[in-house]
């Protein structure tokens, strides 16, 4: 793999993984109510995808040049030439747009959980437990 292709990837990863950080900090949040724990982790995996779509549809050679992937290469394991920026812009684009269709994924995947978690429990929860005390205050 080209070092530039290397260092995409990692960076892209390493991105995935601190919103996977925080979306399982909220869904550890939010644990008294395991339904919206998923919903909540599935909100996140679909905004991060979204923005992983806006980020490859309005990538430019420009803007690629002035990404991580991009600056924290020495010029010597930069692609070379009037092609390489070009070729290294489109295939980041392409990480983008796989990295978007796994999270996209993980949010289908947590949806469907928090649905069948939904139906299952009988346990209505804690907006049982709001909508009572916001009863008895009346």
């Amino acid at each position: 793999m080209i070092p530039c292709a290397r260092f995409a990837f990692f960076t892209l990863t390493r991105d995935s993984l601190f919103v996977a950080l925080a979306a399982a900090l909220l869904m550890l949040a939010f644990s008294f109510e395991p339904p919206l724990a998923f919903k909540v982790g599935a909100t996140i995996a679909l905004i991060f995808s979204v923005g992983l779509l806006a980020r490859s549809y309005f990538m430019t050679e420009e803007r690629f040049r002035r990404s991580e992937a991009w600056r924290a290469l020495t010029p010597e394991e930069r692609p070379a030439g009037d092609l390489g920026p070009r070729l290294a812009k489109e295939h980041f684009q392409m990480l983008l747009l796989r990295f978007a269709q796994g999270a996209s994924a993980v949010a289908c995947v947590l949806y469907a959980s928090a649905l069948l978690l939904a139906l299952t429990t009988d346990d209505p929860g804690f907006n049982a437990i709001v909508t009572a005390g916001m009863a008895g205050s009346g």
